[in-house]
């Protein structure tokens, strides 16, 4: 990823690693990282401010900015409006990345195969009323029975029930994962100027020691 110029409007901190004899103590200028921002819950409600976006295969959030914003350093907006703080666990994994996380998950491709939990397919009567909702997690030996012809009454049918392996659960999870919302380009730099003039409220803070501590 390229150099975000959202972190260096982060206040630095001057850390106390170490303290002399003469009792002054030396400093490490760190970024204050605990001042990360999220987007508020009802701005994300505005639809206007923003577009649906599908992330293709092993796409990261750089190549997007670029594509979006002419621009790679905006991926920490991307990650910033979709609550993303962990990229490795958040993001969604290119195909081969799936296969070798799943794979260490569950040891080998017979247990990947092999069946996560049973599930309900959407199902309706001949009058296209529905009759059971789909992906209801249920037990493997569930059973539900309807009237086929909801009139005549005369037939029933049982619901039915769907296997969801190891390697399916993990695809969908995935897959929701691809689906992420992108700030429109309009609104970029406003977006950026807010963040900065946030930071810029910030003052910097300097960690203490006591001086006994060291001298006991």
């Amino acid at each position: 990823m390229g150099y975000p110029t959202y972190f260096s409007n982060l206040p630095d901190n001057n850390y106390v690693f170490s303290i002399n004899k003469a009792g002054k103590p030396d400093y490490l200028k760190i970024k204050d990282f605990f001042h990360l921002m999220k987007v508020r819950d009802d701005l994300l409600k505005e639809e206007f401010l923003y577009t649906q976006y599908v992330v293709q295969n092993g796409k990261r959030p750089e190549q997007i900015s670029y594509e979006v914003y002419g621009d790679e350093q905006f991926y920490w907006v991307i990650l910033q409006v979709n609550g993303i703080t962990d990229y490795y666990t958040q993001w969604p994994l290119s195909q081969i990345e799936l296969r070798e996380f799943m794979l260490k998950k569950y040891g080998n491709w017979s247990v990947i195969e092999s069946p996560h939990h049973w599930e309900t397919v959407e199902t309706y009567d001949e009058d296209d009323n529905l009759v059971m909702p789909g992906g209801m997690v249920v037990d493997q030996d569930f059973e539900y029975f309807y009237w086929v012809d909801p009139q005549s009454r005369t037939t029933q049918k049982k619901v039915e029930v769907a296997e969801v392996t190891n390697a399916q659960y993990e695809e969908r999870l995935n897959e929701q994962k691809a689906t992420i919302d992108i700030l429109d380009k309009r609104y970029i730099y406003d977006y950026q100027r807010e963040v900065r003039k946030y930071f810029n409220s910030l003052t910097s803070q300097e960690s203490s020691v006591n001086i006994s501590d060291y001298f006991r």
